[in-house]
């Protein structure tokens, strides 16, 4: 899947995608557009529909994802706006306000949590949760929300 982690400043992501038959390769998890970051881990092609959506400012009609909610492979994502941070699951009808100062999905989207909550800032947690999850590698991608 992948790690995705943010606080109010910055969101980071992994680039590893693992397909069946042990193939692996970097991509793109993670866009600025717009005044705001989204970034979504799962279905390589729902993630990319979720990004395109994102890039409409969420305001084109909303993409038809293939994996259903509850799949293994279904996608989170998060938005980081200057008004806060936002999760997106596929049942939700557009990104919901997380009340906290930092988050992370994916597959080692808990890894990086802890690790923030430890003291860590996104891109470390991303760091360590690579170490730790098989379904995500480096290099990572960092964007500042302010740049």
């Amino acid at each position: 899947m992948t790690t995705i982690a943010a606080n109010l400043d910055l969101m980071v992501a992994d680039s590893k995608v693992s397909i069946e038959g042990g193939v692996s390769y970097p991509t793109t998890k993670i866009i600025k557009v717009k005044g705001m970051i989204a970034g979504a881990a799962g279905h390589s092609g729902d993630c990319a529909r979720f990004l395109e959506w994102a890039r409409g400012d969420f305001k084109n009609p909303r993409p038809k994802f293939e994996e259903k909610e509850g799949d293994d492979e279904s996608i989170n994502a998060l938005v980081l706006k200057k008004d806060g941070l936002f999760f997106f699951g596929v049942s939700y009808p557009e990104p919901e306000k997380i009340d906290a100062e930092y988050f992370a999905i994916g597959s080692g989207g808990k890894a990086a949590r802890l690790a923030m909550r430890l003291g860590n800032d996104p891109i470390r947690a991303v760091e360590l949760a690579c170490e730790v999850d098989d379904y995500s590698g480096l290099p990572i991608v960092v964007l500042k929300l302010k740049e």
